[in-house]
C-alpha cells in the first residue's frame, strides 16, 4: 500500500471503530477519514446475519472471522484454559455476538464517570447517546427514554409458554417485575429480553451489526490490512500508523484506536505506550511508562446447567409446533433477564476478606447488579461431549448464572513484539473469595428458582454433565464451588484493558501523548453489570461528539 494521508485514522473496524467513523464523516463532512480494519468486509455474510450460538461461532472460527484468544490456565477453574474470542472482520464481534441488547444501570454509569473525572458519563447524560443508537421495537414506548430514529433495529417480547410461570416463580423469591428499568436505570429484578435484530417479516429477522447499519459513505474503509505500531514525532504526537507490510499512513489530526480489549493494549504496548519493564522485555522503544496499559482485565463468568421438562408435549421447549408462530421467529428463545443483587451484609465479609473497604466498595451500592439468571428455553449451549445426554428434543430448558460484577482483576501482555502473535490474556477468573461467593450465589439462585412453584410442578431436575453429581438448592457451597470450577466459563465479556482515568482522560486521549484516543471495550475502568455492546455503541457515539467538538 502506497504512503497516504488523512485527517483521522480509526484503527480497528469493530462495534465502535465503525460507529466512530460513521459518525466523523457526517459531523465533519469534508474530512479525509480512514477504517483500518485487520479482518475482511464479511457484513452480507449469510451466518453472520443470522448468528445465534454456537453451531455459528464454529463456523466462523473456520472461516477466521472469529480470532481465539484463550486465556493462560486458570487456578480457580480447575486450571482450564477458558476459549475466549472476538470477532475479525468489519463491525468486530458485534457481527458474531447473539446481539443481546441491554441498558446499562445508572450506577454504572456513575461510577465510570467518577473513575473517568467527567460527569459526561453519568447516566442522566448518557441518554442522548442510548437513545441516538437504537430504533426500539415497541413503538409505543415512552420517547424520552427510547430512540426511535437509530441505526440499531430491536426485537422483544416474544412472550414464551413458559414466561408467566417464570415471572411467578421469580416473584416467589423477591424478584419484582421491572418494565421500567431503561428509564429509572435500576436493572434489578426481572426486565425484558431484547436482541439487537430488525424484523424483516412475520417470522424472520436479520442481526443489527455496526458495519452493516451505520453509514459508511465517504468513509475509506480499509480491510484486511494489520497495524504495527502508531508513529509518533519528536513531540510524541501521534503522526501515523505503520502498517505489518511496512506501508505508512499519515493522520493530519487525531489517530482513534478502536481494537478492542485484547488487541487495543497490544498495539500501545507495541507502540511504546505501556509499563516500561514490559517493553524493555521485548526491546520496544519506549514512548511513555503507562504501567496501567493492559492491567485491569475483567471479564464475566458464566455457568449454564440444563434441567428436564416433565412434559415434552407441552412445548415448553424448543424444537416444538409453537416455534413457528411469527412472534417466535426473531432471535434467541427467552422471556427475561432477572437481575439480583446481594444485600451488604452478605456481601461485606467477603470484601473484607479480600483485604477491600468493606464499607464503602462500589459492590455494596443498594443499586448494584451482582448477578443475572437467564432461562433459555433451549440447550443450545451445551457443549458437545461435556452433556452427553442433553440433545434437541423439546425437553430440556437452559438456565445460565452469570457473575456480572467481578472484583477479580488480570491483565493482557505480550508474547512477542510481532503484531500478528495475540497477545497472553489471564483475566484471573474468580481469584477472589467475593467473586467466589458471587457466582455460589448465582448459581444457587437458579437452583431455588426452578424448585420455586409453579416452575418446580414442570421440572424433574438437573441434568448435569456426564459424571457429576446433580445439583440441588440444598447443595453444599463446596459441590456449588467445585461444579464451577469443572464447567464455568466466560461469556465473551473482556473489559478494561485501557481503562478511562488511568490510561485515558475523560476525553478518552491517551495520557502523555498528543493525537490519540481509545473508544472499545478497553476503556471500561469497572465492569458493566450486563451485556457490554449497548454501553459501546453510546461510549462511541460520544466519543465521535468528542472528537468534533459536537458535545
Amino acid at each position: 500500500m502506497t504512503s497516504q494521508t488523512f485527517d483521522y485514522i480509526i484503527v480497528g473496524g469493530g462495534t465502535a471503530g465503525v460507529v466512530i467513523a460513521s459518525r466523523l464523516k457526517k459531523y465533519l463532512p469534508d474530512s479525509r477519514i480512514a477504517l483500518l480494519e485487520a479482518g475482511p468486509n464479511a457484513v452480507d455474510h449469510p451466518t453472520v446475519n443470522n448468528v445465534s450460538g454456537p453451531p455459528a461461532w464454529f463456523e466462523l472460527m473456520q472461516e477466521g472471522l472469529i480470532v481465539d484468544y484463550s486465556t493462560v490456565p486458570q487456578p480457580h477453574l480447575a486450571n482450564r484454559p477458558i476459549m475466549n474470542c472476538a470477532g475479525r472482520l468489519l463491525s468486530g464481534s458485534s457481527a458474531v455476538n447473539v446481539g443481546h441488547w441491554m441498558r446499562p444501570s445508572r450506577v454504572d454509569c456513575d461510577l465510570l464517570a467518577q473513575r473517568a473525572g467527567s460527569d459526561k458519563f453519568k447516566f442522566d447524560n448518557m441518554i442522548k447517546y442510548f437513545k441516538m443508537i437504537e430504533t426500539h421495537h415497541n413503538v409505543g414506548a415512552d420517547k424520552d427514554v427510547y430512540g426511535f430514529e437509530g441505526p440499531i433495529g430491536t426485537v422483544g417480547g416474544r412472550k414464551y409458554p413458559l414466561r408467566d410461570m417464570l415471572q411467578k416463580s421469580a416473584e416467589a423469591l423477591g424478584y419484582s417485575y421491572n418494565p421500567g428499568a431503561a428509564k429509572s436505570g435500576d436493572n434489578r429484578g426481572l426486565i425484558d429480553f431484547a436482541q439487537n435484530f430488525r424484523a424483516t417479516s412475520q417470522t424472520t429477522a436479520t442481526r443489527q451489526h455496526s458495519g452493516k447499519v451505520y453509514d459508511l459513505s465517504g468513509v475509506e474503509v480499509i480491510c484486511d490490512v494489520t497495524v504495527a505500531k502508531v508513529l509518533f514525532d519528536d513531540a510524541k504526537r501521534a503522526t501515523g500508523v505503520e502498517l505489518a507490510d511496512g506501508a505508512t499512513l499519515h493522520a493530519r489530526k487525531e489517530i482513534i484506536v478502536s481494537c478492542g480489549t485484547q488487541r487495543t493494549p497490544q498495539l500501545l504496548m507495541l507502540s511504546g505506550i505501556g509499563p516500561a519493564a514490559e517493553l524493555e522485555k521485548h526491546d520496544i522503544q519506549l514512548q511513555v511508562d503507562a504501567p496501567a496499559v493492559g492491567q485491569n482485565l475483567m471479564d464475566h463468568n458464566a455457568m449454564i446447567q440444563y434441567f428436564q421438562l416433565k412434559d415434552g408435549s407441552k412445548g415448553y421447549a424448543h424444537p416444538f409446533v409453537g416455534h413457528s408462530l411469527p412472534e417466535y421467529g426473531h432471535g434467541l428463545p427467552i422471556d427475561f433477564n432477572l437481575i439480583g443483587h446481594i444485600p451488604r451484609e452478605e456481601l461485606s465479609p467477603y470484601l473484607k476478606n479480600d483485604g477491600r473497604d468493606a464499607d464503602a466498595s462500589p459492590l455494596l451500592d443498594e443499586e448494584r447488579c451482582h448477578f443475572m439468571s437467564i432461562m433459555f428455553y433451549d440447550n443450545l449451549f451445551a457443549p458437545p461431549g461435556v452433556y452427553a445426554d442433553v440433545i434437541d428434543e423439546g425437553t430440556r430448558i437452559a438456565v445460565a448464572a452469570v457473575h456480572v460484577m467481578p472484583l477479580s482483576r488480570g491483565s493482557v501482555t505480550l508474547k512477542s513484539s510481532n503484531p500478528a502473535d495475540a497477545p497472553a490474556c489471564d483475566p484471573r477468573f474468580l481469584s477472589t473469595e467475593t467473586d467466589r461467593f458471587i457466582m455460589r450465589k448465582a448459581v444457587r439462585e437458579n437452583l431455588r428458582l426452578v424448585e420455586a412453584a409453579p416452575l418446580k410442578d414442570e421440572i424433574v431436575g438437573e441434568v448435569p454433565p456426564k459424571g457429576l453429581k446433580a445439583l440441588t438448592a440444598a447443595s453444599s457451597d463446596a459441590e456449588i464451588d467445585e461444579r464451577n470450577g469443572q464447567v464455568a466459563t466466560t461469556i465473551f465479556h473482556p473489559m478494561g484493558t485501557c481503562a478511562l482515568g488511568t490510561v485515558l482522560d475523560g476525553d478518552f486521549k491517551v495520557k502523555g501523548v498528543e493525537g490519540l484516543r481509545v473508544c472499545d471495550a478497553s476503556v471500561f475502568a469497572e465492569p458493566v453489570a450486563g451485556m457490554p455492546s449497548y454501553m459501546i455503541y453510546a461510549l462511541a457515539e460520544l466519543c465521535a461528539a468528542t472528537v468534533a467538538g459536537r458535545l
